[in-house]
């Protein structure tokens, strides 16, 4: 029988070798992956990517035939696409994947910690999951270098890593697994847990989720209420970034584009704007998903109806730099959406939680392990 070979790779770059029929769907890719990763009972979690050389990564279409032609090396990523916090995951595999992807988001500076504490105590959790107790004499340093994008940036204090240190120390003993949780438990209070960004411009090297993220929280003073502008087209062309001359001096140095993200609990509109030295800031406004009308791509344009807090009907049209993107964003949407509200989905879902904890004394279990 003919079969298709496919590679795809972890978050922490291990690749499987996945063969099946030429012309299967993507979920029966994802489906022998999950399997081979013993992860199978929460698949519904996953998804593939596809990563081309340039430009930005999508979402592979489980409903689809593989189509090589679009799918560059016959390569794949294996991705968290529905985030949950750590308490809901049973199998220890499917925390285990978690905790690689967030480890990755946290490195690379997509996951931003604004709290500095926070930070040290993530580092902490991610060394001694990769390399057990401390040795206070021969500290990972290689791992605490590998985290320098996890935390606010700019100069550390001068015992910044001797406070990781510290923490590592503290949390001796502790399984790989129990650091992998506390880690997933503590990413799954940030602001951002489970937001996918999708930018109106090209991402580059200023205008990504890092920088975006950074900006935000630099000027948190700004307030969350929506634009008197709510009907006026949002065009991604124009690029609006803080002085690049810097913190020194009242900016941040970003140039950033306008971006949707799409959370668990709805979408969130981030318009970086600047007025000044002193006046600088992200006008960001949430839309719950309990507010969504309709939505709908209109080539380059993706446009969203809703109500506002006070009633009244209003339209969101944002232009993306493609059409591929605006339709993206209009999957992004559908798909979390259903996901995270659907009663059909929820149902489904919550019978599978039911199943794995129905008897008293398997919940206790695994609460212990979480909570040791």
């Amino acid at each position: 029988m003919l079969t298709k070979m496919w590679l795809v790779s972890q978050p922490n770059s291990v690749i499987l070798e996945v063969k099946v029929d030429p012309n299967a769907i993507g979920q029966e890719c994802l489906e022998k992956v999950c399997e081979k990763l013993e992860i199978g009972a929460e698949s519904d979690y996953f998804g593939l990517r596809v990563c081309p050389g340039s430009g930005p990564g999508r979402w592979l279409n489980l409903r689809n035939p593989l189509d090589p032609h679009r799918i560059p090396g016959g390569r794949l990523d294996l991705r968290v696409k529905f985030w949950v916090p750590p308490h809901l995951l049973i199998n220890e595999p499917t925390r285990h994947q978690f905790y690689l992807h967030a480890k990755l988001d946290l490195t690379e500076g997509r996951l931003v910690v604004a709290d500095l504490e926070v930070a040290r105590k993530i580092i902490a959790y991610i060394a001694q999951a990769e390399t057990g107790d401390c040795d206070p004499d021969v500290p990972p340093t290689h791992i605490y270098e590998e985290c320098n994008k996890i935390g606010p940036q700019g100069e550390k204090p001068e015992d910044h890593v001797d406070k990781i240190i510290e923490y590592h120390c503290e949390i001796a003993g502790m399984r790989a697994s129990q650091a992998e949780y506390r880690l997933l438990k503590e990413i799954s209070k940030l602001e951002s847990f489970g937001e996918e960004l999708f930018f109106c411009k090209p991402v580059t090297q200023s205008n990504n989720a890092h920088n975006l993220y950074s900006h935000l929280l630099y000027h948190r003073q700004q307030a969350e209420e929506p634009r008197a502008r709510d009907e006026q087209e949002i065009d991604g062309g124009a690029t609006v970034g803080c002085l690049a001359t810097g913190q020194s001096v009242g900016g941040c140095g970003c140039r950033l584009s306008t971006s949707v993200g799409v959370s668990p609990h709805g979408i969130v509109v981030y318009r970086p704007s600047c007025n000044g030295e002193q006046d600088i800031g992200v006008e960001k406004q949430s839309i719950p998903y309990t507010a969504i009308h309709r939505a709908q791509p209109l080539r380059r344009l993706f446009q969203l109806s809703y109500v506002t807090g006070e009633g009244n009907e209003a339209t969101l049209p944002v232009k993306m730099a493609t059409s591929g993107q605006a339709a993206a964003l209009y999957r992004a949407v559908t798909e979390k959406h259903a996901f995270y509200c659907c009663e059909t989905v929820r149902t489904d879902v919550t019978e599978q939680f039911i199943r794995d904890l129905k008897i008293k004394k398997n919940i206790q279990k695994v609460e212990k392990q979480q909570n040791p």
